[in-house]
């Protein structure tokens, strides 16, 4: 008996151990960078740009093939006759020039595959910026919910205050009710904040393809950086950045495709050969063996200047991508303006809120001394307490709002590395 005991207070000891495990924000990132490495569509884009390099590489590999043919022949006169013959044929063909076609499509593929890489790598840390926000919304909502709770606790205080004051005639009817309707909208809201955890969940466990409750969560630890390791950086600066890498790289490929475009206006010369064996070729031949080799060229002269008017429309489209490319650099520089803007700004938001939230919380203590004295009315204490709860979540939101401009300055700058370390 007593055996079986301690086998139950082990298997207890257990699951309440594996109850109390949660993921911490390190864990989950984890997750989704091995996610991504593994099981995402990145994996085979990197397996696609690859199989286009191996191609693009196969300048000078000839293309080798073999066919094979069976004859019947019937002839009759006087009498008929049948022959059957075999033939086995190998050929092979190289092109010697194509303008420099070949040439001009491994160096754009070779820079397209770089300039894709760092897309990925900056696709990656964008998925990455994803699950920090939505970790640090739903720390805010954790948080929220917290104080909501001590809200709650406070007007199940004052109520029963309440009851006891009414019934000592020293408050109304109406006061009671007040505090009673006060509740009531405090668990109200509780809930709402548990239906945003919820859906915001839903969206988290989507991103790292889980089934997780906020309750398999650490929200604890807090994430930012100390502001002096914090750096505005200049334009040329943002180009080192995973973006403004696949930006230089990209922009390197426009001129080869270009120059691409001219190849149906350029000859091209074509190497190739034959070996074919027959057997049975014909009634007093048993065996034939032939072979042949051709240089061939090919020189475009004309076709009502479709081959010309073609190139002339690449030209406007190259054209175009120098114009788009040049605005997407505007763009990431605008974007990161904007966000230190942003940045700094919920930085001198914060502080004056806690100003705020310090003058609320000696003014509450006065309230409810004054309350108690009959010098002010409930809806007075109320109000002050609902204002300190309104401060107190608003601080929580500009943090959060700060941390996301703090997560778009970092990845231009090309120091995620300095939160994703910070985190052990």
């Amino acid at each position: 008996m007593a055996k079986i005991k301690v086998i139950l207070i082990s298997l207890i000891l257990l699951i309440s151990v594996n109850k109390t495990y949660a993921y911490e924000i390190s864990d989950l990132i984890k997750i989704l960078i091995d996610k991504n490495e593994n099981s995402s569509s990145f994996k085979y884009d990197d397996l696609i740009d690859d199989l286009d390099l191996k191609n693009a590489n196969s300048i000078y590999i000839p293309e080798i093939d073999y066919s094979y043919n069976f004859t019947n022949n019937s002839s009759s006169t006087t009498t008929t006759s049948t022959i059957n013959s075999h033939t086995n044929s190998i050929s092979a063909s190289m092109n010697l020039y194509n303008g420099g076609f070949s040439q001009l499509n491994l160096l754009a593929t070779q820079t397209r595959n770089q300039a894709y890489d760092f897309l990925r790598v900056y696709q990656k840390e964008l998925l990455i910026k994803e699950l920090i926000n939505g970790y640090n919304n739903l720390q805010g909502l954790v948080l929220k919910k917290a104080n909501q709770k001590r809200n709650i606790i406070f007007f199940e205080k004052k109520v029963q205050e309440a009851e006891i004051l009414f019934k000592a005639s020293r408050i109304t009817k109406t006061d009671l009710l007040d505090f009673q309707n006060e509740l009531i909208e405090a668990e109200s809201l509780l809930l709402d904040y548990d239906r945003q955890i919820d859906n915001l969940m839903l969206q988290v466990n989507k991103l790292l393809d889980m089934e997780l409750q906020d309750e398999d969560v650490n929200f604890t630890f807090s994430i930012n950086i100390p502001e002096k390791s914090l750096k505005k950086k200049i334009f040329s600066e943002l180009m080192n950045s995973s973006y403004g890498s696949y930006l230089k790289y990209i922009e390197k490929t426009y001129q080869p495709e270009l120059e691409m475009g001219k190849k149906d206006l350029k000859p091209s010369v074509d190497l190739s050969y034959t070996l074919s064996d027959t057997y049975k070729f014909s009634s007093s031949v048993n065996h034939r063996r032939s072979s042949s080799i051709s240089l061939a060229l090919s020189v475009p002269l004309y076709d009502g200047n479709k081959d010309e008017n073609e190139f002339d429309i690449d030209k406007y489209e190259y054209e175009k991508k120098l114009i788009q490319h040049k605005d997407l650099k505007k763009d990431m520089l605008n974007v990161y303006l904007e966000s230190w803007n942003n940045y700094d700004f919920y930085q001198q938001k914060i502080s004056n809120q806690k100003q705020i939230i310090d003058t609320l919380e000696l003014k509450l203590k006065g309230d409810e001394i004054l309350y108690k004295s009959q010098k002010i009315s409930v809806t007075r204490l109320i109000e002050t307490n609902n204002d300190l709860n309104d401060a107190n979540n608003i601080l929580l939101d500009l943090n959060t709002q700060k941390k996301y401009y703090l997560m778009d300055i970092l990845i231009l700058n090309g120091e995620l590395n300095k939160i994703l370390n910070g985190l052990g």
